[in-house]
């Protein structure tokens, strides 16, 4: 009977994770639903992903991170941008915060340290409000610029959709308006530097930000690396461990661990290695 049991159980377990959602992480640029890019366009894309889930390095249209949230919304109007966040941060016209409209694009360092990089960005919807991919708890959601976290860490704003009674240049509805290959402004060449490395050379302190069988996703290693982290992958209790370090201190790590947890894994936490492990 036991031996029964444990066969109804595999089976079970077999088809959990055959019913998984799962997700590649190649750019689908999305479906143009809109030809000519317009504000009312834009809000109807926008109250439509509101909810939806986070999954780092998807863009649409089941869940998103949060560049691929706007990726995915100015796409369906027909217009191209950049796929990552510092990528879009260098296109669109700077504006400054007394001038933000519906629609403007608001960039954010979210490093713990506020090393002056891109690394967040959500869209305006007006009354000092924002929408954008928080994190995997939040998912979708709408937040406010009197937030101190986010007014200390907004970076950049950029405008992408026309003032109101104009037209986008050079813009024909059969003909995406392309702005991925645009250059950036010289002033804001600090915010596209290559982020400061935040990992050390040596110690023994990390941050699990994973645990997997097989092989961890290489696209997932170029973010933690693009991100300023060195990592290393360990095997314990028969699985492969993913870390993020290591930290000279317990108090670095510490220090850090609210940024991974925001970027990587909420559920993210200290470990320690023994030397020579």
């Amino acid at each position: 009977m036991k031996k029964y049991y444990g066969i109804l159980l595999l089976l079970f377990l077999i088809l959990v994770a055959g019913c998984g959602r799962r997700y590649d992480y190649t750019i689908h640029p999305p479906k143009i639903q809109y030809e000519t890019p317009s504000r009312e366009a834009l809000k109807k894309l926008l109250d439509a992903q509101l909810g939806k889930e986070y999954v780092w390095a998807e863009e649409g249209p089941d869940a998103f991170d949060c560049s691929g949230l706007t990726y995915y919304c100015y796409g369906s109007m027909n217009v191209k941008i950049p796929r990552v966040a510092r990528e879009q941060a260098k296109v669109g016209r700077k504006v400054t915060r007394d001038q933000l409209q519906y629609g403007d694009l608001l960039f954010f360092d979210t490093t713990a340290r506020r090393t002056g990089q891109i690394t967040h960005v959500g869209v305006y919807v007006g009354n000092g409000k924002f929408q954008h991919a928080a994190n995997e708890k939040e998912g979708v959601k709408i937040s406010s610029l009197s937030d101190l976290y986010y007014s200390k860490r907004l970076r950049l704003i950029r405008r992408y959709l026309p003032d109101e009674n104009a037209t986008l240049p050079g813009f024909t509805p059969t003909k995406p308006l392309d702005l991925a290959s645009s250059a950036g402004d010289a002033e804001c060449k600090k915010c596209f530097e290559a982020p400061r490395k935040v990992t050390a050379s040596h110690g023994t302190h990390y941050i699990q930000i994973g645990s997997f069988r097989g092989e961890p996703d290489k696209a997932w290693l170029a973010h933690v690396r693009a991100a300023g982290y060195d990592y290393r992958a360990i095997h314990e209790d028969g699985m492969k461990k993913l870390l993020v370090g290591p930290f000279a201190s317990r108090e670095d790590a510490l220090d850090v661990l609210p940024s991974v947890r925001r970027e990587f894994n909420p559920g993210a936490f200290l470990k320690k290695l023994e030397m020579g492990k």
